[in-house]
């Protein structure tokens, strides 16, 4: 009886595990190879260029601008997935990685939030800023 509802979870555990990872290759898959199609082709140089001024004062290169777009627009994973296909140091991943946490899926939380009665733009600028307030703090405290 034991080994037959132990067999049983570890069949549950397995089928489960194969679904989020079949989940997070959809996602992360195509975003990465998105990411390095705009790094190959020209256009994240160039990107990374234009917001390096602001991406600085968080300790991240310009490039990183790509994954927290990403990340806000789409989903956390979306943004892991952009930020793996960059070269970072492991503080900048932590900073990223924070800011991607706070500030995910944007568009689709807004309209979640704006079906409950509430304020979306202020859900959404209140995530944003603490996004941003965390990526400076992170900047400096490590």
């Amino acid at each position: 009886m034991q080994t037959e509802r132990l067999l049983g979870a570890v069949r549950k555990g397995f089928k489960d595990a194969l679904s989020v990872l079949w989940l997070l290759t959809k996602v992360m898959v195509p975003v990465t190879i998105a990411v390095t199609f705009l790094d190959r082709s020209g256009v994240l140089p160039y990107l990374a260029g234009v917001f390096a001024p602001g991406m600085a004062w968080l300790g991240l290169p310009g490039e990183a601008a790509v994954a927290l777009v990403v990340g806000n627009l789409s989903s956390m994973y979306a943004g892991v997935g952009a930020m793996a296909a960059l070269e970072l140091t492991a503080k900048q991943r932590v900073i990223l990685g924070a800011m991607i946490m706070l500030s995910h899926s944007l568009p689709q939380e807004g309209a979640i939030v704006a079906r409950a009665g509430g304020q979306a733009a202020v859900v959404v600028g209140v995530r944003l800023l603490t996004a941003g307030v965390t990526g400076l703090m992170l900047n400096l405290l490590l």
